[in-house]
């Protein structure tokens, strides 16, 4: 569609995402404080950072939504650009990023706090399947050639996906698979590649674990928690009783007595435990409507779109921030194995929210060459 035509932003899909925002700051703040405190800063010591990562990336996304991406499948040098640009960034967070709980995800930048090379990566993977599908779907009709054109595309995933499973980072990794593999079937890929893809990628996942001491006892202890309750299993079972402590109505904002050391990374992983404890059901209720509410805008965007590159990114942009949260709301509700990964737009940690905003950017972009007639 010419870009003189198109549409203004899909309205709905800003005022979803800014709500979670909005949420987001507020059970940070409600989560950080005492451990602000603790660490001899200001008690909005983690909220005022995650406010700047937030103009940030407000600032990204109002950029990014004014893009016409249709021109990147013409024009593919600026994906292949930051592909090699985050290939060397992941490379030099293995051996010259710090160690921050046993894992070297991120690269300092002094005072201007850090980035990390593995989030930024989730809508790149996005925009290099699409393309890919897109460029090849001559091969996706005859079988001797889908092969080695999946091949090569598992290859481009494959350097970049190791770098960060090395870090290690199991969850993401785990993410931006998932995430290439629907845009691959949504693509058009024949059905019979997933019936191999996928005992293979689940026997390699399955060994990875098994093979690694800690994720081994991540999952042992997911199973059966009470065996270590004072240890491994000592996260699954505080968030428990948070949500447990939490009821229907909630304590109140502010009143949550698990944030105060008894459950570990209340503000960052476990934060939706805390608005469990303090908001009750009907908070956790309203934070995954929200959720299916950006679920809802991303598939009406992604079914309506005429082009086929921009409606694979829209289902990969919008899959990535709602997969992304059913894992952190799994991991909190004991039903997954914690995995370390933050729920979009709430959980603490600038750069997450950052890529949860450019992911929105993108997507608002696309929902601009939607139909007018829709």
């Amino acid at each position: 569609m010419a870009p003189d035509v198109r549409r203004p932003v899909d309205r709905w899909l800003v005022l979803f995402a800014l709500a979670l925002v909005a949420v987001g700051m507020v059970w940070i703040y409600s989560a950080s404080a005492i451990k602000a405190s603790q660490n001899h800063a200001a008690a909005t010591a983690f909220l005022t950072r995650q406010l700047l990562g937030g103009g940030i990336g407000i600032a990204i996304m109002l950029a990014l939504s004014q893009v016409d991406l249709a021109t990147l499948q013409d024009q593919p040098r600026p994906i292949m650009v930051a592909y090699f640009i985050l290939v060397g960034l992941l490379a030099a967070v293995l051996f010259f990023g710090p160690k921050v709980n046993g894992a070297h995800r991120w690269i300092r930048l002094g005072p201007m706090g850090s980035l990390q090379p593995s989030e930024l990566f989730k809508p790149l993977s996005v925009l290099v399947a699409a393309s890919w599908m897109v460029r090849n779907k001559e091969a996706w009709t005859n079988h001797r050639d889908a092969l080695p054109k999946l091949l090569g595309l598992a290859g481009v995933l494959l350097i970049p996906l190791a770098l960060i499973l090395r870090e290690p980072d199991f969850g993401t990794t785990f993410l931006i698979v998932f995430v290439a593999l629907m845009v691959v079937f949504l693509g058009g890929a024949p059905k019979w590649i997933f019936a191999v893809a996928i005992p293979v990628l689940g026997a390699l996942g399955t060994a990875f674990v098994v093979l690694s001491p800690y994720r081994l006892a991540r999952v042992t202890s997911f199973l059966n928690p009470q065996a270590d309750p004072l240890g491994k299993g000592h996260q699954a079972l505080q968030s428990l009783v948070a949500v447990g402590n939490g009821g229907f109505m909630g304590v109140g904002l502010g009143g949550g007595k698990q944030k105060l050391f008894y459950l570990p990374e209340a503000h960052t992983d476990f934060i939706y435990a805390v608005i469990a404890e303090e908001a009750g059901l009907i908070g956790t209720v309203a934070v995954l409507g929200l959720f299916v509410a950006i679920l809802w805008r991303g598939y009406r965007i992604a079914r309506h779109v005429g082009d086929s590159y921009l409606k694979l990114c829209a289902m990969g942009f919008m899959l990535l921030i709602v997969v992304q949260a059913l894992m952190n709301m799994s991991v909190v509700l004991s039903m997954a194995p914690n995995k370390g990964i933050p729920l979009p737009f709430i959980s603490f940690g600038p750069n997450s929210l950052i890529t949860s905003l450019i992911c929105l950017g993108l997507l608002l972009s696309i929902s601009k060459d939607v139909s007018a007639s829709t």
